[in-house]
């Protein structure tokens, strides 16, 4: 890694308009609150990722897409739990070739995207299209020849 770049995620946080209301909705999650400001700020921690939750006067009536993706060990049984519990799916959990994603919508109407990885589904992909770019005449990687990594 070279100086000045970018290490990983440090923050992420979310402006709420129902900032109580985003507070239990994230706890409903399973997220561990760091701590809270009464009315100010709370923070969550996702295994090192810190999740920030601030109060805001802006009140939103569409969806907002965050890009905030979080990883789950099994989707249908997080989202069987979560529907118990009231938070609402924008869309069903849906198998792709990497995961199952399903996606929620947290009360200052910002996009949450759970997604379980199927690592086994990408590597048959990645196996795949390696395949498909050696047939023609590729090495199946980013580079511009053929290298010694593929």
């Amino acid at each position: 890694m070279t100086t000045g770049s970018i290490k990983n995620v440090g923050m992420i946080i979310l402006m709420e308009s129902d900032f109580n209301a985003a507070v239990d909705f994230y706890k409903k999650l399973g997220l561990k609150q760091r701590f809270e400001l009464k009315d100010k700020w709370s923070e969550f921690d996702i295994n090192g990722v810190k999740l920030g939750i601030c109060p805001t006067e802006n009140k939103v009536d569409f969806y907002i897409q965050t890009g905030i993706v979080l990883e789950v060990d099994d989707m249908m049984a997080l989202h069987k739990r979560l529907t118990a519990e009231g938070i609402k799916f924008i869309n069903e959990p849906k198998e792709s070739p990497h995961g199952i994603m399903g996606s929620i919508v947290d009360p200052g109407n910002n996009v949450i995207d759970l997604y379980q990885p199927t690592p086994e589904k990408v590597e048959e992909l990645i196996k795949k299209a390696k395949q498909q770019a050696e047939q023609e005449g590729g090495c199946g990687c980013d580079c511009s020849s053929d290298c010694e990594n593929c």
